[in-house]
């Protein structure tokens, strides 16, 4: 903003609307340069997104708050303002007290003085006689320094991704209810192989397989279906099973074996929620 136009506001003792609107767009440059000069390491919790939108937020409330009669610049009161405002946001999403922070702070610093001063690694003891804490109260920070560590799933755990990067901690935890992905893969295998190995068999026995698991009718309502009696249905169902079974198996035809195969007439439906009927469903509702 040009010299004469804040001594046009300077003159003001108090800003219009338009006026303010005006000082926010002509200092969000400001916004950057807080930004910029604030040595922060961000939680995970936040990016330099979040707190520039926040920075924005502390130069509106500058603006709203700037009185030219009061004498101070607003740059000035719009740096303190928008400072105030990112350090209050950090310390919002701040999961450590400050007091515990600050001792951590203190025997950091005391670590690297001993140090330089002794050439090897500080004690307990001797940072507590360095700081003046007891040494229960510096045992007790090293257990909290370490424990400050925040860790985002998103954070790179290594070189193992592959050709798409860097693997994230997130792709290395599995939940106990996540299902494994080559079990997925074969069982969606086995859906497209069943499918086509339930259009190859006979249209009787085809009828038989869907009325039975997809359309859940007992054998003697299949029957009256298909017009021929139960026990027809049972031999017909046992028939379309080894078929499908030797289909699925990649083994000679099992009209050259003894089929043994259980009789199902005394099934009721709720028992027949196997593997093969919930297969047999899918693959008839996509069809």
């Amino acid at each position: 903003m040009n010299a004469h136009a804040l001594e046009a506001y300077g003159a003001a003792t108090v800003l219009t609307h338009e006026q303010r609107n005006k000082l926010v767009t002509d200092y969000l440059p400001l916004v950057h340069h807080v930004l910029g000069r604030l040595p922060l390491r961000l939680p995970t919790t936040l990016d330099r997104d979040d707190l520039f939108d926040v920075g924005v937020l502390g130069l509106m409330n500058a603006a709203t708050s700037y009185s030219p009669a009061r004498g101070a610049s607003f740059k000035t009161h719009a740096f303190v303002n928008i400072r105030g405002a990112i350090l209050d946001e950090l310390r919002k999403h701040d999961v450590v007290p400050r007091s515990r922070r600050d001792r951590v702070k203190l025997l950091d610093r005391a670590e690297r003085s001993v140090e330089e001063r002794i050439g090897r690694r500080a004690t307990p003891e001797e940072l507590a006689t360095e700081t003046g804490l007891t040494l229960e109260q510096v045992e007790e920070s090293l257990v909290h320094a370490h424990g400050m560590a925040m860790l985002s799933l998103e954070d790179n755990a290594g070189s193992g991704g592959g050709d798409d990067g860097p693997a994230r901690l997130m792709d290395c935890v599995s939940l106990p209810t996540s299902p494994n992905p080559a079990d997925e893969a074969a069982q969606r295998e086995m859906k497209v192989r069943l499918a086509a190995a339930i259009q190859q068999l006979p249209e009787r026995e085809r009828r038989v397989i869907v009325l039975y698991y997809a359309e859940e009718l007992r054998l003697k309502e299949i029957g009256a279906v298909l017009g021929i009696t139960e026990s027809r249905v049972s031999q017909l169902h046992s028939r379309a099973l080894a078929l499908l079974n030797s289909k699925l198996s990649d083994k000679p035809d099992p009209a050259e074996r003894t089929i043994a195969a259980q009789p199902i007439a005394a099934q009721p439906v709720a028992a027949r929620s196997t593997p093969t009927r919930k297969a047999v469903a899918e693959n008839n509702a996509e069809a």
